[in-house]
């Protein structure tokens, strides 16, 4: 394969690869393989799990977030653009059913200095209605169904997932096989491309090869060579279940402070999370419950008496290990030859694995990017790594 230095993309006259490993069952690893399968390149889907969305991406519901910024540089125009690729993405491959998916809009609530300097920022600036509206507390508790204190930002097409039906959604394409429970260990580049080899589920060893390899498992990427000098930091994450009340019902939207809560589904709301660097610990903490109900009370006091919690001992929940890296983008693109990465997505999964699978499948296929030089220059690993470190 031929690299253009300057660009990062390969010559257009390059040939398409016909077979790629994936390494990753999660939202990063699905939305890449779904990108490469559309260019019908044969995919193979590893996870060491025994199923797909095991780890970050297996909570029960996730939000689409996108916390816009006013300034105009990578990381914000990024996010503007991850999020417009994502609905798009869902609208084609998990279209709303309020089952799996639900479009029922979300609110950013200007509850601390921080926020309310953010939103007047935002408010400089035109901006379609469709994408975003700026409300007052009325309007926010009007479109909330519950009374809000404070005003913010209403993003009509915000709303929330099901992770791990957003996973089995990508990969329904008869080009993706899926080995899971299969962990790989090492990975090794040969004539033909690369070969990643590990122990199964049962412990017995096996091999895969392929033209081209992308690594998007997280921070488990550290454990293969490749990836052992990549700054990932490890992010814990706790969500907090609670049971809706005759109240809390009356929800309509996702409302987003210092965390967030999302309307009941089988009578369940789900609100969090906590953000802990470097703590890999996915059991459930008590602490952290107490955590998110005391932000909800923050910035949405009214919804958090309304839930009623008695019982903080009694909730459940469920944590996981998000992936982050410094600068707060991924890691997207040409890791060596034949060998590329989507990592370290952090929060922001649910947004930014769908493009970020597009920009790697234009790289790998000759293609003209999704993005500018700019936004691909702050996603490439081998600059940010260089500069890191």
């Amino acid at each position: 394969m031929v690299l253009d230095r300057q660009s990062g993309w390969l010559a257009a006259s390059q040939a398409i690869p016909r077979t790629a490993l994936v390494i990753g069952g999660g939202v990063a690893g699905c939305a890449a393989a779904h990108a490469l399968a559309q260019r019908g390149i044969a995919v193979t889907l590893i996870d060491r799990a025994l199923q797909l969305a095991s780890g970050a991406s297996g909570n029960p519901r996730g939000i689409l977030h996108a916390r816009f910024g006013a300034g105009d540089n990578p990381l914000h125009n990024f996010v503007r653009e991850a999020y417009v690729h994502a609905l798009d993405l869902l609208d084609e491959v998990l279209p709303v059913d309020s089952v799996m998916r639900a479009e029922c809009g979300l609110l950013q609530l200007a509850c601390n200095a921080v926020e309310q300097k953010r939103i007047a920022r935002l408010a400089e600036q035109e901006w379609p209605e469709h994408l975003l509206q700026f409300v007052d507390a009325a309007q926010a508790s009007r479109l909330a169904g519950v009374e809000m204190s404070y005003g913010g930002l209403w993003f009509p097409k915000g709303g929330w997932v099901v992770p791990p039906a957003l996973c089995a959604a990508l990969t329904r394409d008869a080009r993706i096989t899926q080995c899971l429970g299969h962990g790989v260990e090492t990975l090794v580049q040969t004539a033909a491309g690369w070969r990643a080899s590990g122990l199964d589920a049962q412990g017995k060893a096996w091999s895969d090869e392929a033209e081209i390899v992308l690594v998007c498992c997280a921070h488990e990427a550290k454990k293969l060579a490749p990836f052992a000098h990549f700054p990932l930091i490890p992010v814990r994450g706790q969500i907090t279940e609670v049971l809706e009340t005759s109240s809390s019902k009356a929800l309509r939207t996702v409302v987003c402070g210092d965390g967030y809560c999302a309307p009941s589904v089988g009578g369940v709301h789900v609100t969090g999370a906590t953000h802990a660097f470097e703590d890999e610990s996915t059991e459930v903490r008590d602490a952290d419950h107490a955590e998110n109900l005391a932000k909800l009370g923050e910035y949405a006091p009214h919804l958090y008496r309304a839930l009623d919690v008695k019982d903080a001992d009694k909730l459940s929940g469920r944590a996981s290990i998000r992936c982050s890296a410094p600068g707060s983008m991924p890691l997207v693109g040409q890791v060596q030859q034949g060998l590329y990465c989507n990592l370290a997505h952090g929060t922001r999964g649910l947004l930014t694995a769908g493009i970020a699978g597009e920009v790697l499948a234009a790289q790998i296929c000759g293609a003209l990017p999704p993005l500018p030089k700019s936004m691909l220059d702050a996603l490439d690993p081998l600059l940010r790594v260089r500069h890191q470190g």
